[in-house]
């Protein structure tokens, strides 16, 4: 007898907020006029989007974190992940805005990238101490 597993979560959603982020670079990119990059672009997200719909309905720990699914071990990784990831994008943010400072004078875009980064961070701290 053959035992079905079921896996918990949104297979379908994760495919299409990968649809979504693609389209709408693909869009950016064709109204630019780069019309071959955006094709290209297009056809690379359709193919990475595929890729997570087939990934996400495997079991395993990437396969529960790309369906939003998973059990407490496999959310911590999902969290973790997304700290590493946000603390690489923070230094990142503070120094291109170092270099830019010493070339220009202004922060740019970095600037905002360091003040959204640490208003959020802020935000969210004093929001899940106040939860907690």
């Amino acid at each position: 007898m053959t035992s079905h597993t079921i896996l918990g979560g949104h297979r379908r959603l994760a495919t299409a907020i990968f649809l979504s982020a693609g389209g709408g670079v693909a869009a950016a990119t064709w109204i630019s006029g780069a019309h071959g990059w955006a094709i290209g672009i297009a056809a690379a997200y359709l193919v990475l989007a595929a890729i997570t719909y087939l990934w996400s309905g495997r079991s395993g720990d990437i396969a529960a974190v790309l369906r939003a699914g998973g059990d407490e071990r496999q959310r911590g990784l999902d969290r973790d992940a997304l700290a590493l990831s946000a603390q690489a994008t923070t230094v990142v943010a503070v120094v291109g805005a170092i270099v830019q400072i010493a070339r220009t004078g202004d922060p740019g875009v970095y600037g905002l990238l360091c003040a959204v980064s640490g208003l959020t961070y802020a935000g969210g701290l004093l929001a899940l101490r106040l939860r907690r």
